[in-house]
């Protein structure tokens, strides 16, 4: 299993020195790789869970290419519709060349109404263009003069360079627990990203990932599976403590990692300072500690 971190971009941990000080630290610890989240604006209902606060995660990424060297940088998940296509594509393909090809691009459809409302984006149809932003973003990565006939975009008669470093692309991980969000990983993904998906559900999930590989002629193993989880390492379960994935002791979570592996989870983006409750009161400082406890502690015990 390969193990990630969200980056402090957002929230309460936000500033350019947290994200420098944090990717370098995550190198140093042996993580497999760093991500950003995305939103533009921040819809008023979501602001006590995502912060006021949100650095740009394509910047972001470009922004910490330079003081790191091996590890994987992506996008968890970059939100397809809100950004035109072909200039979203130039973005993601030169962070590519500029990091080495040491990228993945989680991308989704999107959930906040007020946020496409505010960037004059429809809503309703934001699955639709996101299967045209996915096949868009191959002709433009892979055909030496693209074209692209779509229902919202039409490409002809230009150039597209630099590739990306990547061959024939970077990986494309899709996002979403919803089915639909499994059919258009199927579809058109190399991997499928949920966020926060309990065991049992987990389950289910990907047996109807299964049902739409079979559909489509697709290999369930052509398909990296990775999870979105937050984590909280406690010294010992509180009386009362609701007991989610990747909270607790450090036993309990070793037990969490073992089962997600069982179910073929093979990349984890792990969230130390968002996502749930558990985490709204996280600093930096707790950030630090958590990601060098779990690196020291939880991930030697998985080799066992």
């Amino acid at each position: 299993m390969k193990f990630g971190l969200t980056l402090p971009h957002f929230r309460q941990v936000a500033s350019p020195g947290a994200i420098i000080e944090f990717a370098q630290r995550a190198e140093e610890l042996g993580y497999d790789s760093l991500w950003a989240t995305d939103h533009v604006v921040v819809p008023e209902t979501a602001v006590s869970r995502f912060g006021e606060v949100f650095y740009e995660p394509l910047i972001v990424l470009g922004y910490v290419i330079p003081v790191t060297r091996r590890i994987t940088l992506g996008t968890s998940a970059l939100i397809l519709p809100y950004r035109n296509p072909v200039v979203t594509a130039k973005m993601l393909a030169t962070i590519d060349v500029l990091s080495g090809g040491r990228t993945i691009f989680a991308v989704a459809a999107g959930w906040a109404e007020d946020e496409f409302n505010a960037l004059g984006v429809p809503f309703h149809e934001r699955g639709r263009l996101s299967d045209e932003y996915i096949r868009i973003f191959k002709a433009l990565w892979t055909q030496d003069v693209p074209e692209f006939q779509g229902r919202y975009f039409k490409i002809r008669n230009v150039r597209f360079e630099p590739k990306p470093v990547q061959k024939p692309h970077p990986p494309l991980w899709v996002g979403g627990n919803s089915e639909k969000g499994i059919r258009r990983a199927v579809r058109f993904g190399d991997g499928w990203h949920p966020t926060r998906p309990q065991i049992p559900d987990l389950k289910q999930s990907l047996a109807v990932l299964t049902q739409y590989c079979q559909r489509y002629g697709r290999d369930p193993k052509s398909l990296v599976i990775s999870a979105r989880e937050p984590l909280k390492i406690l010294d010992r379960r509180e009386e009362g403590y609701r007991r989610i994935p990747l909270i607790g002791t450090p036993d309990d979570i070793v037990n969490d990692l073992r089962q997600f592996k069982e179910l073929g989870v093979q990349h984890f983006v792990l969230d130390t300072f968002y996502s749930v409750p558990e985490l709204d009161r996280e600093t930096l400082a707790d950030a630090f500690r958590t990601i060098e406890r779990f690196a020291r502690e939880i991930r030697p015990a998985l080799a066992d």
